[in-house]
């Protein structure tokens, strides 16, 4: 099983009856490290939970893959001219 990349422990969502959202993100530091966001609607909600639960910063770099190298231009091609 792959190991989660983010701190939080528990993830609490209240949806409310105008669509909106309030979300709740425990941090396994403590109560002075959890988040509170509110979003108005369910891909608001979305973006919150990617932006929150995703790994960011130094760990994420050390986590993401490697970016595959550009393939060379085909044989023969020419850079555009100037100004095209």
């Amino acid at each position: 099983m792959k190991k989660k990349q983010h701190k939080f422990s528990e993830t609490h969502i209240k949806h409310h009856k105008d669509g909106s959202n309030t979300h709740h993100y425990v941090h396994e530091d403590g109560p002075d490290q959890d988040v509170h966001t509110a979003t108005a609607d369910h891909d608001s909600m979305m973006d919150s939970m990617q932006d929150n639960l995703q790994p960011n910063g130094p760990e994420a770099e050390a986590a993401a893959p490697a970016a595959a190298p550009s393939p060379p231009p085909p044989v023969g091609a020419q850079a555009p001219a100037e100004g095209e």
